[in-house]
C-alpha cells in the first residue's frame, strides 16, 4: 500500500460543466437561428415590384438605357425614360399621318372694265383750200372776200362760215358763177355753193359787212381753216 501512489483527481471542464447545467441557453440559441432563417426565406420568397418585367428563357437581360437630361429654361429637369426594349419583340412604328393635298383656290376674277365704245372719229376735211383777206374799208363798215380752190380730183360742193361778233352781214355775192345762198343772222356769215365747185377751179366769196372788226372771229370753209388770218 505504500509504493502505491493514488491516482490524479480529474475535474470536468468549466464549460461543459455550465452547459450541462443550463440547457435553455441551447434553446434559445435555436430559436434565434430559427427566426433568422424564416426572415431570410421570407424576403426571398417576396413577389416581384411593379417595374419586373419577365425576360423570356433562354435570352440575356437588356440592360434599360441611361436617362439622359435636358436643359430646360427653368433648370435641368430629367427626360421621360424610354421604355424597355424586350428581344424578340420589335417595336411598333407609328408613321406620321400624311399631309393632305389641298387644291389651292382659283385666283378672283379681275373686275371687268367697262369699256366706252370709242367715238367716231370726225370726217376728214374736204379737199378745199381757203384764204381770206379784206378788200376795202370805210366808214361804219368794210368789204371783204374768201378765195376758195378745189384742189382734189373731182367736183366739190362747199360750205363757208365767217363770224363777226356784234357785226350785221349786209350782203354776200360770188364773182362770175352762178349764186349760191346765205344768212347773216348775229353777224355770222353762212354761204352754201350753188354748183359744185370743178376739181382744180377756184371761186372768190365776197360780203360786206357793218359794225365789225375786219379781222372775222373765225373763218372756215367746209370744215378747213381760212388762211390769212
Amino acid at each position: 500500500m505504500s509504493g502505491m501512489r493514488p491516482a490524479p483527481r480529474q475535474f470536468p471542464p468549466h464549460g461543459s460543466t455550465a452547459v450541462a447545467s443550463s440547457p435553455w441557453i441551447l434553446v434559445s440559441i435555436g430559436v434565434v437561428i430559427m427566426v433568422v432563417l424564416l426572415i431570410i426565406a421570407a424576403g426571398a420568397y417576396r413577389g416581384p415590384g411593379p417595374d419586373f418585367q419577365p425576360v423570356p428563357p433562354g435570352q440575356p437581360p437588356v440592360a434599360a438605357a441611361p436617362i439622359p437630361e435636358r436643359a430646360s429654361s427653368a433648370g435641368r429637369e430629367a427626360s421621360v425614360p424610354p421604355s424597355l426594349a424586350v428581344p424578340g419583340l420589335s417595336p411598333r412604328r407609328t408613321n406620321p399621318p400624311s399631309p393632305t393635298a389641298t387644291t389651292p383656290a382659283p385666283p378672283a376674277a379681275a373686275p371687268s372694265r367697262t369699256t366706252a365704245p370709242p367715238s367716231p372719229a370726225p370726217p376728214p376735211p374736204a379737199p378745199i383750200d381757203a384764204r381770206y383777206q379784206v378788200l376795202q374799208t370805210f366808214q361804219g363798215g368794210f368789204i371783204a372776200e374768201v378765195l376758195i380752190r378745189n384742189t382734189s380730183r373731182g367736183d366739190q360742193a362747199w360750205v363757208a362760215r365767217v363770224e363777226y361778233p356784234g357785226g350785221r352781214v349786209v350782203t354776200a355775192w360770188l364773182e362770175g358763177v352762178p349764186q349760191g345762198t346765205f344768212s347773216g343772222a348775229g353777224g355770222t356769215l353762212t354761204y352754201h355753193s350753188g354748183p359744185e365747185l370743178a376739181a382744180g377751179s377756184s371761186v372768190y366769196l365776197r360780203f360786206h359787212i357793218e359794225s365789225a372788226d375786219p379781222r372775222p372771229a373765225s373763218c372756215r370753209v367746209s370744215g378747213r381753216a381760212c388762211r390769212g388770218l
